[in-house]
């Protein structure tokens, strides 16, 4: 028995859809260097402040690694540092070789401190603190949040690509 042309192409199309074409394709889940990626917004009043697209730090290996080595970083991605519990560790730039931008949240999601952060290459290296206790920190390229103002109070929204919002951090 033959097919009728316009059955044979519907059948195309749901089988197409079914196994993942004809639509938009899912963002990364994984960076270049290996992290896993996420969203990360800042929002004031209800605005969005800042919108990235950030690597995750979130296990004692890539705190430790970070951005160190990073040549360039563009104004829409960043690296999100993702604490199972409230912190009150620092921050250095051994080995990171452009200036960075610093914010840290708490548990509701409020920035409780910004800084900039110098490179360094030799120790003793400054470190840099968030004034209050934090959740997550976000790294950006030198200058942005002055630029864009985000400041103590904004909200930080955060999701992790591949996962559920609730399943983030």
């Amino acid at each position: 028995m033959r097919c009728r042309p316009a059955l044979a192409a519907l059948a195309t199309a749901v089988l197409a859809t079914a196994c993942g074409g004809g639509g938009a394709a899912a963002p990364p889940t994984t960076s270049a260097r290996g992290f896993p990626l996420g969203d990360l917004t800042v929002q004031r009043g209800g605005a969005t402040v800042l919108s990235l697209t950030v690597e995750v730090a979130d296990n004692q290996a890539a705190w430790e690694k970070g951005l160190m080595g990073v040549t360039a970083l563009g104004e829409e991605q960043g690296m999100a540092f993702i604490f199972p519990e409230v912190q009150g560790a620092q921050f250095w730039m051994k080995d990171t070789l452009i200036p960075l931008d610093i914010a840290f949240w708490d548990a509701a999601g409020r920035v409780v401190g910004v800084e900039t952060m110098t490179p360094c290459s030799v120790d003793p290296c400054q470190v840099y603190s968030s004034p209050q206790p934090y959740l997550g920190a976000v790294e950006v390229r030198g200058g942005l949040l002055g630029k864009v103002g985000v400041r103590t109070g904004d909200v930080v929204h955060f999701t992790r690509r591949g996962h559920t919002a609730a399943a983030s951090p």
